[in-house]
């Protein structure tokens, strides 16, 4: 799930309502930066007003656990402009 304030939020749905107020549990922020690998900082269960996301999407856990973040570089993700 990308934010609209350069979050970049990953987790199990385990709820959700009419306004896409969404509910994860087992999340972390992958913090991207240039000069090191994708940082995960661990946030539990996390409750996001829907009018904050941006994206949302499925991800294949067996491509997500073979990746090494550490070895991948990427610009910060800039704010959403809507």
């Amino acid at each position: 799930m990308i934010l609209l304030h350069y979050y970049s939020c990953c987790g199990t749905l385990k709820g959700f309502d009419q306004t896409i107020n969404l509910i994860l549990d087992e999340s972390h922020e992958r913090v991207f930066s240039s000069s090191q690998g994708v940082e995960q900082v661990v946030l539990g269960l996390y409750i996001v007003r829907g009018d904050n996301v941006a994206v949302i999407g499925e991800i294949d856990e067996e491509t997500d656990s073979a990746l090494d973040l550490g070895n991948i570089r990427a610009e910060p993700l800039n704010s959403v402009a809507h």
